[in-house]
């Protein structure tokens, strides 16, 4: 039976990636109309996604969520037929039940399958206009996660509109910067489970007490344009793995504050989120996380942002202790 790709990554392009190294996925292969295998390399070495204080022998799940964005963005152009300059919108994303056995990191570059199943295409009166999509992520036979994401998309004009319709109703320019700035103070890198202080998007947490008498932890969102993960190319907003690196961020803070968690050596074995609106670049944006549930084995934490007033984005996060070892499969 024939079997997807893993020799080479796909064309940096159709990411919409400006770095080879940040490309994930290595080949397509369609299975029948619906459902189709994807090739995904999980780097042994990587500058953000292997950035951990405390998890080093365990895979950090996020880059399966990286690598369903990845693959929105390529199916956006090579399935559903959308030309190079279409503009992509990530509506929404979730990751179940993530294995933290399966995910030990190996002697050598993890090679993973994503059964990518669509479930839904979108229409409008002017055509397709977007799809939901499942993946079933897969190491030899072994499922190690399920995903699902959805997206739609936009012509340049439309994009353009759309942006100077948002901007305008927030009193801004049009055109925003994208020049690099000062984050300002980071929360200290060993909260939030991390080495290297670049790799820090939150400022230092503060606790409040929030409806329904449950701590909620709360800090601002730094952004970081020259970040060379987050921001691999310029963009006019925040990326949504910005938005969700914060929800884990303030998450894992939250967690350890509020002794839902020992400490922040945990590993993200679920998520969901939502995207509801974008994140301008020169305006403040506050983040928020707040315990819903903790069963002595992992924390769940109800996450949002906002700015000027506005949710643009809530979410729930899962995190369980990293094991104390864990084998490769």
């Amino acid at each position: 039976m024939d079997t997807v790709e893993f020799s080479r990554t796909v064309p940096r392009e159709l990411v919409h990636r400006l770095s080879l190294a940040e490309v994930f996925l290595t080949g397509v292969l369609a299975r029948d109309e619906d459902t189709l295998d994807i090739g995904v390399q999980i780097p042994r070495s990587h500058a953000f996604y292997r950035d951990t204080a405390g998890c080093r022998h365990v895979y950090d799940p996020m880059v399966l969520v990286e690598a369903v964005r990845q693959s929105l963005l390529m199916l956006g152009h090579d399935l559903f037929e959308n030309p190079f300059g279409t503009k992509f919108i990530l509506r929404d994303i979730a990751l179940r039940d993530a294995d933290i056995t399966a995910l030990a990191v190996a002697d050598v570059p993890t090679e993973v399958v994503l059964r990518c199943r669509i479930v839904r295409r979108f229409r409008g009166r002017e055509g397709l206009k977007g799809a939901r999509l499942s993946y079933t992520a897969l190491i030899g036979d072994r499922v190690v996660a399920t995903l699902d994401g959805s997206m739609s998309w936009l012509t340049p004009a439309q994009w353009q509109a759309t942006r100077e319709d948002v901007r305008a109703t927030l009193g801004l320019p049009v055109q925003a910067t994208f020049t690099a700035c000062e984050p300002g103070e980071r929360i200290g890198e060993a909260l939030v489970d991390r080495r290297d202080a670049a790799n820090v998007v939150i400022s230092p947490l503060e606790l409040q007490l929030a409806p329904g008498t449950a701590e909620m932890g709360t800090a601002r969102l730094l952004v970081d344009t020259g970040h060379p993960v987050l921001f691999d190319h310029p963009l006019d907003h925040v990326p949504g793995m910005l938005t969700l690196e914060a929800f884990r961020q303030l998450s894992l803070a939250t967690a350890v504050e509020t002794g839902a968690l020992p400490s922040a050596s945990a590993v993200l074995t679920g998520l969901k989120a939502r995207f509801t609106g974008f994140g301008e670049l020169d305006l403040p944006i506050t983040c928020e996380s707040v315990r819903v549930e903790d069963d002595g084995t992992s924390a769940v934490l109800r996450c949002a942002m906002k700015q000027a007033g506005h949710t643009i984005a809530d979410g729930e996060l899962r995190l369980t202790p990293a094991p104390a070892e864990a084998r490769p499969i």
